[in-house]
């Protein structure tokens, strides 16, 4: 019995043996072949909100071997840091979240995701960047333009203050509600930030200004509104009230207040200036060309007609010019010596008197 027992005992610990044995084999020979992994080739996809891109994959892949030193494909996939490149790709103003990871093929995949911008913004200085729903701000791409609503008067202090953070605090709040709102997305086309920090819209429809004063309670300050522009704007029209005021709550107040922004005003004047400016240019260049046409066209008449004379003179035949016969005629000559005829006097009548006895 006991040399069943130690015989069996035997056969398990050979098969354990044998088992790890195995194992160690196995797993050296994943760990060899694992080491002489290279990257094959980078697969990068780009994820954006709508459906226009703002990063080309070129883009991405040439921060991806700045930020590798060397070339990524056919390099040991061991050498490679992937955590490093996604810190660098985030680095990026318009990548908002960016993952890196290699599949069993030994391909790298890039998945970025773009920061979709809401609002155009202009500062005081007068310089200009996009920003999206969480503020952060991303510089302007060339030979690209995005329809969002543009905010004017922004602070171009470079540290903010408290004031300056609460007013970007709101900012980011306005310009998010009304990115996902589809009819205030359509409607609005201006924030402007007054000089005490509250907020003013200027709607694509209608000649009015919107006061919402801060972010607070937005929703329904805009679900007023839409009331408003339902049961009253509908009757009277779009441009009836010049401001409607909707900062206080439950309330809506229409006026014929006339608004006009100090920063509008002078960009106004700009604009014209510029307008006039090129209106006079550009009247200046087409009286020269009508200048410079019409003595084109003239001298081209003038051609012409020479032409013209030249060519019908040399067609119309030679007149034959007679010398004119000289006849003579009898003329009736006066000689002041011939005596001239005489006129016979005419007698009168002369009435005699009878005489009286």
């Amino acid at each position: 019995m006991s040399k069943k027992k130690t015989i069996r005992k035997a056969i398990v610990i050979g098969a354990c043996l044998l088992a790890g044995g195995s194992i160690a084999t196995l797993l050296l020979a994943a760990n060899r072949k694992e080491a002489t992994h290279y990257c094959k080739r980078i697969d990068v996809t780009v994820k954006s909100a709508g459906e226009k891109f703002f990063i080309s994959k070129g883009d991405i892949l040439a921060q991806l071997n700045g930020a590798a030193d060397s070339g990524i494909v056919n390099r040991s996939i061991e050498t490679i840091n992937v955590a490093h490149l996604e810190k660098t790709l985030e680095k990026h103003q318009w990548i908002r979240d960016a993952e890196l990871y290699f599949d069993t093929q030994d391909v790298l995949h890039v998945v970025v995701s773009e920061r979709e911008p809401v609002a155009r913004v202009f500062t005081t200085a007068g310089t200009s960047f996009y920003m999206d729903s969480a503020g952060k701000r991303m510089p302007l791409l060339p030979d690209v333009s995005v329809r969002v609503p543009v905010v004017t008067a922004f602070t171009a202090a470079k540290v903010l203050n408290k004031n300056d953070s609460a007013v970007v605090k709101d900012l980011a709040t306005i310009t998010q509600y009304i990115y996902t709102h589809p009819f205030w997305a359509a409607q609005i086309a201006q924030i402007d930030i007054t000089p005490a920090g509250t907020f003013e819209l200027l709607p694509v429809v209608g000649n009015h200004v919107i006061r919402i004063g801060h972010a607070d309670d937005l929703d329904q300050k805009l679900s007023n509104l839409l009331l408003f522009y339902k049961q009253v704007l509908r009757k009277t029209g779009v441009d009836k009230y010049a401001v409607i005021d909707v900062q206080y709550k439950d309330q809506v107040v229409g006026s014929n207040e006339k608004t006009t922004s100090a920063i509008d005003s002078v960009q106004l004047q700009r604009n014209i200036q510029e307008l006039i400016r090129r209106t006079k240019a550009q009247a200046e260049a087409d009286s020269l060309a009508v200048v410079e046409e019409a003595a084109i066209a003239a001298k081209d008449s003038a051609a012409k007609a020479e032409l013209t004379l030249q060519k019908e003179a040399a067609e119309k035949p030679k007149p034959v010019v007679q010398k004119p016969k000289i006849q003579s005629s009898k003329t009736t000559k006066f000689n002041s010596k011939e005596k001239r005829p005489v006129a016979k006097p005419v007698p009168k009548a002369v009435m005699k008197k009878e005489r009286r006895n």
